[in-house]
Parts: structure tokens; C-alpha cells; sequence
């Protein structure tokens, strides 16, 4: 009876062909069946609910993990910052530098700047610069406009680039007339 019983409740470990004392063992071995001082087998009982409501109270004590985490810093900085926050420009003091100036290269857009230096390298009249004259040149050109290589060197080509003279492009003219809910306004015959 014990076999039988033992091979149902537990057939990741006693096989058929297990006899009555491998399984035994093999029990022993595994925790789930202990021998008292006189001989006695006896099952550990294990009770999920009780288990279940010691997982619960645990829980409970522990804090809650979906509150958001207090400012780590000094000072608590909003989601959306109308000006530089006082963290920030404490920052800025202490180290002493300025993201202000455009003179340095590490002020000015990083994927401008790649493009800047593309279009004055493939430049035919550049052929004899070094890449730090490059640099500069790219520079100079970024700090007085952001926005220099696309309207002037795209795709690394000097002389083509954005503009808003051509159809298509630049500002619209608002619509008129008896339509112009409907984004028309009066058809120019």
C-alpha cells in the first residue's frame, strides 16, 4: 500500500520498478518523509494556505513598490521645467562650465556638426585643411547658424539644401473666402 501510494504522490521520484526500500530511501533523501525516534514513518505536512498567508503578511510590511522613488537629489525637479532648474545651474557653477557657448564643440548639435564636417571635407577648395581647421570651420559655421548644413550642404553637397522658395514648401497662404471652413476658401479661376 505504501509503494502504491508513494509512486501516485510521487512519481518524479519513485519509479515502478522501485522497490520498497529505495523508495523509502529515496524519500528519506528528498525531506518528505522523516523516521521519529521510535521507528515511526511520518509525513511532513506542508499547508499551501498557510504558506499563502505568510507570503501576504510579508508583503504587507514590505513597501509599496509602485509609489514613485523620492528626489535622490537636493532639490525635486518637475516633469516639464518652464526655466533651467536650480540644480542644473548649481551644477554649472560648480564645475564652471557653460552650455552656452557655441565656441565649444561640445555645445553645438552633434548630428549637425558630423554633416557640417562631411560636406567641408568632400569641399573640393578644403582638400589641403586639417581636420582640426575642419573643426573649426564647422564650428564657426554652426555657432552663427544652427540649422547652416541644411540649408546649405545637404547630403554633404555644398549649394543644395533646404529653402522655402520652392512650391510646396515655406509658410502657406491662409485660406478666404465663402469655404474657408473647408481649408480651400474660393477656387482662382
Amino acid at each position: 500500500m505504501f509503494l502504491k501510494s508513494a509512486r501516485r504522490l510521487f512519481p518524479e521520484y519513485v519509479t515502478n520498478f522501485a522497490t520498497y526500500g529505495e523508495a523509502t530511501t529515496i524519500l528519506k533523501q528528498r525531506g518528505i518523509i522523516s523516521e521519529a525516534a521510535g521507528g515511526v514513518v511520518t509525513k511532513r505536512t506542508f499547508d499551501p494556505f498557510q504558506s499563502f498567508n505568510n507570503f501576504l503578511s510579508e508583503a504587507s510590511v514590505q513597501e509599496n513598490p509602485i509609489k514613485a522613488p523620492k528626489a535622490s537629489g537636493a532639490y525635486a525637479t518637475k516633469a516639464v521645467e518652464t526655466k533651467t532648474s536650480k540644480e542644473v545651474t548649481d551644477n554649472q557653477k560648480e564645475t564652471g562650465y557653460t552650455y552656452d557657448d557655441k565656441k565649444i564643440i561640445d555645445n553645438v548639435y552633434g548630428q549637425a556638426f558630423l554633416e557640417g564636417y562631411y560636406a567641408e571635407m568632400k569641399d573640393p577648395k578644403n582638400i589641403d585643411k586639417t581636420v582640426d581647421e575642419l573643426k573649426e570651420i564647422v564650428r564657426k559655421n554652426l555657432a552663427k547658424n544652427p540649422t547652416f548644413y541644411v540649408e546649405n550642404a545637404a547630403f554633404g553637397v555644398k549649394g543644395i539644401g533646404y529653402t522655402k522658395d520652392a512650391p510646396g514648401l515655406g509658410e502657406g497662404e491662409p485660406a478666404k473666402g465663402k469655404y474657408k471652413a473647408s481649408g480651400y476658401g474660393d477656387i482662382k479661376k
